[in-house]
């Protein structure tokens, strides 16, 4: 088995217990080796991410392999105002809950989320769960989702800072909509915090993050 994913410390040797074990020559290796950019993780979570080419029929759909290891309890609860997601379960089992309905999803299943459809998931199980991910007409997502891992790893930032959140709910305003808060209440406590946050140095997205440089610092890459 190879372990591959795990935090690096500050002089860049992995971090026991914050990876992941594959084949070496298995499916998920495959996709790993296929690659088209650095994979990505959050450091307090189990999940990791990794770039695939786009579907030739679609350029614009952003896809990657999503990695999860058992106990994942999933994304804060959202819904997009665009982009369809598509998801393909390769192996493991995750659990959707989308706006009132809840799937229970295994290896060779799908789920699609529509537009507009609450939604998050978990991993249960005893197996890592890798799945296909598909976001059509992603839109800014493509800057803010590494943003989002990449500040729970950038020693010098925090994404627990209420004014970084309110920038960042400023870039996805129109796109996508987290549902802790009533959008009523939301997007006036927003409006007042993100002009604070523009006269800072926060920003809704950071170039830093979309570079494989970034990554390669802060995660093991798999070398397959």
């Amino acid at each position: 088995m190879l372990t591959t994913g795990r935090t690096l410390d500050g002089d860049g040797r992995p971090i026991p217990g914050t990876g992941f074990d594959l084949p070496p020559d298995g499916e998920l290796a495959d996709l790993l080796g296929r690659r088209t950019g650095a994979m990505t993780s959050h450091p307090s979570q189990a999940v990791w991410s990794a770039p695939l080419p786009a579907p030739k029929s679609d350029s614009e759909t952003a896809r990657s392999v999503g990695i999860y290891r058992p106990g994942y309890d999933g994304p804060p609860e959202h819904y997009h105002e665009h982009s369809v997601e598509h998801f393909e379960i390769l192996s493991g089992e995750a659990t959707f809950a989308i706006n009132d309905r809840v799937e229970h999803v295994t290896a060779g299943e799908t789920v699609t989320v529509e537009t507009g459809e609450r939604h998050t998931f978990s991993v249960g199980g005893d197996d890592l769960c890798y799945m296909l991910v598909e976001i059509r007409s992603p839109g800014r997502l493509r800057y803010v989702l590494p943003t989002l891992g990449g500040l729970a790893h950038d020693d010098e930032m925090t994404l627990s800072d209420p004014l970084q959140q309110a920038a960042i709910a400023q870039r996805l305003d129109g796109n996508t909509e987290f549902t802790e808060l009533d959008p009523v209440v939301g997007r006036p406590l927003r409006s007042v915090l993100a002009p604070l946050a523009r006269l800072g140095t926060y920003r809704g997205a950071y170039d830093k993050y979309t570079r494989d440089a970034f990554w390669e610092r802060k995660v093991e890459q798999p070398e397959l």
